[in-house]
């Protein structure tokens, strides 16, 4: 079954589909501008184009021109793949924003046409969940957020690009957890506003709760649920930018029992409160 990413105008800057792969059935893909795909959470495909079989993961991020109709094909139980496409507004908007700092838009466009196999750093892993979550989550398409993250994506791929070309290859993501780790993080990402204690979410990672434990202490230097409250907060902080919330509702939504432990725990971890990064102006109870 041939699967294609929405129709698009000609004035979109960038456009979102989200495709659902399983292990035994291929997802054919037609994508009608040059785009970037990439697995969430902890996804892994291989991406069928051209003759050649191309691994999409999470230390990796794919380039492939328009008009191409590509295969995906899951390594893992099910993925979720992302494909953003990226318009000619985008493309003008990005060459204005950085012109200063030496991009080539000329450069970018002639880049945008090739299939590339490119390294997924920690900024394009962040920005294309971030985006995910705004425009599917949230139903978000045309705000202040998204703007910034469609105009950071194509930012950064530009780079990838040059600092390939100049031998200057950057580092992925990657980084190699146990499988009890993997298992875990894998299940918070997929459940990530969901209650679960650390008896619950050890028995789901197939060890036992000391086990967990000790492995998040040598891995990620932390325990779960500090984990888990982290990408909580993470989440948060990109419901507050959307401003479709107010900061009471966003700690609720984040499992804070207070709006007072929620500002606290917000503060710590971006250094300012939640009502810094709220456009959302609280409704007004009449008297």
């Amino acid at each position: 079954m041939q699967r294609e990413t929405k129709r698009t105008r000609g004035d979109e800057r960038m456009t979102l589909s989200v495709v659902g792969v399983v292990r035994r059935e291929p997802a054919a893909v037609r994508v009608v501008r040059p785009s970037l795909v990439v697995t969430l959470e902890t996804s892994a495909v291989d991406v069928a184009l051209g003759g050649a079989r191309l691994p999409v993961d999470r230390t990796t991020c794919l380039l492939v021109p328009a008009k191409t109709t590509a295969t995906l094909r899951s390594r893992t139980p099910s993925s979720r793949v992302v494909i953003l496409g990226i318009g000619e507004p985008l493309v003008l908007a990005v060459a204005r924003r950085y012109r200063k700092l030496g991009l080539d838009v000329t450069r970018l466009s002639r880049w945008l046409v090739r299939t590339e196999l490119l390294p997924r750093t920690v900024w394009v892993h962040e920005i294309a969940h971030r985006y995910a979550f705004e425009r599917e989550a949230l139903g978000e398409h045309d705000n202040l957020a998204t703007r910034f993250l469609e105009i950071e994506i194509l930012k950064e791929l530009y780079y990838l690009f040059r600092d390939r070309e100049e031998g200057a290859e950057r580092a992925s993501v990657a980084q190699k957890h146990s499988a009890v780790v993997e298992r875990a993080i894998a299940w918070v990402e997929g459940h990530l506003f969901e209650p679960c204690g650390v008896a619950e979410l050890a028995r789901l990672a197939g060890a036992s709760e000391s086990t967990l434990l000790r492995s998040f202490r040598r891995e990620l230097g932390c325990r779960p649920g500090e984990y888990w409250r982290t990408r909580r907060l993470d989440e948060a902080l990109v419901l507050l930018r959307a401003g479709r919330y107010s900061v009471a509702e966003v700690a609720a939504h984040a499992g804070y029992v207070n709006a007072t432990s929620f500002a606290h725990a917000f503060r710590t971890r971006f250094g300012k409160p939640p009502s810094a990064y709220s456009s959302r102006t609280p409704t007004r109870r009449a008297p």
